[in-house]
């Protein structure tokens, strides 16, 4: 038989090629459905899981919350953290006693009885204290004084729970007052601390308790059972429709939103299962209106795996933010806030960032603007007034022009010309106008870390700054400055700098005044409000604005009386324009007085509205220069044994 007779289909056989490829095409059938039905759908277990979990726990919480907590009660995890928690207290419990009776037995029947005729007196100081900030005659605030130092020598009767009557005079009251408050409070820190274990071990057996109860009515998990009899394996999403926003995040965690508090130690350890830690949040922030994704980060839309839900895998820009940072979420639309509401952490990072200076050295936009608007706002000026110094260049032309040309009509356009960009070129001074007194007034917001250095040749000891550079952290403990670790010839160098970069300038000498009364007036006037005074655990105060228990060392008197009485006042003016402090050549030269106010701050120079006034959140205590040299005499004695 030759070649062209053979039939290929009778004479060769195609079984094994056929057999081959029909099992390999069963296996990728059967491989395509089990990756549609489960490879590419990991949700579909999840939701099967949570369906079993689920009714489990509810056939389990239906028992009734009272069998449940004895069930609860009886396990040995409960019945050890039961007993070590009454082994502490009982181990605390004498000591606690002791503390509780000198407390209530002792102290604060003494404080109570001693509070009264303390209070009778100092009101009475407190009141004159007010006349004589308010009186207008000198010889009226002198008789004023004497009777408050009548009264501060005044004696009177106390009798304390336990004591004879005995005679005592205002600072002696004001001593024991003092006295007895801090051994209150010592000894309630020793009780809090005494008590730390127990309060620890109760507190985790009441959340152990709380862990595994639940806090909803038999009415309320029968629905939710019934409910479940119908629960279908889906997709879950939510569509925000306004910004096209799609989330598929409930398709995993089911218990986000159910009406029974759900934990990931009665759901079988899973914590995706859990509801949603802060119910409240949610009634103010409903997933309906803003969804999952815009809070919490990571790709609402992926269902395909753990990994791209959250979005940890390669190129997604916007992962899902980790547990310790979630409140970063907030900080979205909420970033004009000094406090948000439930952000815990985001409050205590933005209070950091603001205390610990960081945008000394960091830019954030949302926090501090002003000095992107300034720039915006100068350079706007700049515009304007060549554009203004254009079209008055043009209306000389165009005036010249209509006066050479031989043509009426001609010149009177040309005239028309120049006019309207006269009138045109003094609509923008108006614009102008506004542009520099904003910039003066974002000048005056500009968030600065530190205290200007302009002012240093006459509010420092030119001897003190080196001793500051070394090691701003043992000369001050907690100040916002960083210890750069300068070599002695950079110290000396910058130090240098500093100094013969400040503005020079003469400050009247001041008399010495009483640094009794200037203390005083420095714990009475509200000063501790936002300074501090005292080292280590002696500090007391607030921490808005400097510790000031060796002022003594660094400033200068003179400036320290002008600061205190107005805090505001400058030795120089600054010209937010020209970017520079003038001097009193630079008034001469346009022969204009060296006087700068709120009521002379044009620049002499090129007009612009100048920085007349201290730019500091120190506020004005209306005190009289008498009272200023009293609280500087007092802060001058504020240093340490030691210091030269």
């Amino acid at each position: 038989m030759s070649d062209q007779d053979k039939d290929p289909v009778v004479h060769s056989s195609l079984s094994k090629a056929l057999f081959i490829w029909s099992t390999v095409l069963v296996l990728s059938l059967v491989w395509g459905l089990w990756d549609e039905m489960y490879g590419i759908r990991p949700w579909k277990s999840y939701e099967a899981k949570f369906e079993k979990q689920y009714g489990k726990y509810l056939a389990t919480a239906r028992l009734g919350e009272v069998e449940v907590e004895r069930q609860i009660k009886a396990s040995p995890d409960y019945k050890r953290l039961d007993a070590d928690m009454q082994a502490a207290e009982q181990a605390a419990m004498p000591r606690a006693k002791a503390i509780d009776a000198e407390v209530n037995g002792e102290l604060v029947p003494r404080i109570l009885a001693l509070n009264d005729p303390f209070q009778e007196v100092r009101s009475h100081i407190g009141a004159l204290t007010y006349e004589i900030e308010v009186s207008g005659s000198e010889s009226h605030k002198e008789s004023l004084r004497r009777q408050i130092e009548e009264l501060r020598a005044e004696t009177r009767s106390v009798k304390l729970p336990g004591e004879d009557a005995k005679q005592m005079k205002f600072a002696d009251m004001d001593q024991l007052l003092k006295d007895m408050k801090d051994r209150k409070a010592q000894l309630l820190q020793e009780r809090v601390e005494l008590m730390k274990k127990a309060t620890d071990l109760r507190a985790a057996s009441d959340k152990y308790l709380s862990d595994r109860i639940a806090d909803v009515s038999t009415t309320t998990i029968a629905s939710v059972q019934n409910s479940l009899s119908s629960f279908d394996i889906r997709i879950r999403q939510i569509h925000v429709k306004d910004v096209d926003l799609v989330d598929r995040c409930e398709s995993c965690h089911l218990g986000t939103r159910e009406p029974v508090v759900l934990t990931a130690a009665n759901m079988g350890g899973e914590a995706v299962f859990a509801s949603h830690p802060d119910k409240e949040l949610l009634q103010i922030h409903d997933p309906e209106r803003f969804g999952c994704t815009p809070c919490h980060g990571g790709n609402g839309a992926a269902v395909s795996s753990v990994e791209k839900a959250h979005g940890y895998n390669e190129h997604w820009l916007w992962p899902l933010h980790h547990k310790e940072n979630i409140d970063a979420g907030c900080q979205q639309c909420h970033s004009r806030e000094i406090v948000t509401e439930m952000a815990d952490t985001l409050n205590a990072g933005r209070e950091t960032f603001r205390l610990r200076g960081c945008m000394g050295c960091h830019r954030y936009e949302g926090f501090d603007r002003e000095a992107d608007e300034i720039s915006s706002v100068n350079q706007q000026i700049r515009q304007d007034e060549q554009q203004k110094a254009e079209w008055l260049r043009e209306a000389g032309f165009s005036a010249q022009k209509g006066d050479r040309t031989k043509n009426n009509d001609e010149a009177q356009k040309l005239y028309q010309l120049s006019n309207d960009l006269k009138v045109r070129s003094s609509g923008l001074d108006a614009k102008i106008e506004q542009l520099d007194m904003r910039s003066h007034e974002l000048v005056r917001e500009v968030k600065k870390v530190g205290p200007s250095l302009k002012e240093v040749r006459v509010k420092l000891r030119k001897e003190w700054i080196p001793v500051w550079l070394k090691d701003p952290h043992q000369w001050r403990e907690g100040t916002k400055m960083p210890t750069f670790r300068l070599d002695d010839d950079e110290i000396r160098a910058i130090a240098a700098f500093i100094w013969q970069s400040g503005v020079p300038g003469q400050l009247p000498q001041q008399k010495p005044g009483d640094p009794e009364k200037g203390r005083e007036a420095f714990e009475t006037r509200g000063c501790m409000a936002c300074h501090s005074m005292g080292e280590g655990g002696q500090k007391q105060g607030g921490t808005f604005a400097a510790n000031l228990s060796r002022e003594g060392e660094k400033a200068n008197y003179d400036y320290l009386v002008r600061w205190v009485h107005n805090p505001r006042q400058r030795t120089a003016p600054y010209c937010t324009f020209e970017k520079k402090d003038l001097t009193a050549e630079d008034y001469q030269k346009h022969g204009v007085p060296y006087v700068f106010d709120l009521d002379h701050s044009k620049c002499p120079n090129d007009g612009h509205e100048l920085q007349v006034q201290q730019m500091t959140p120190m506020p004005s205590l209306r005190l009289t220069e008498d009272e200023a040299r009293d609280i500087a005499s007092y802060l001058m004695t504020r240093k340490h044994d030691n210091a030269s």
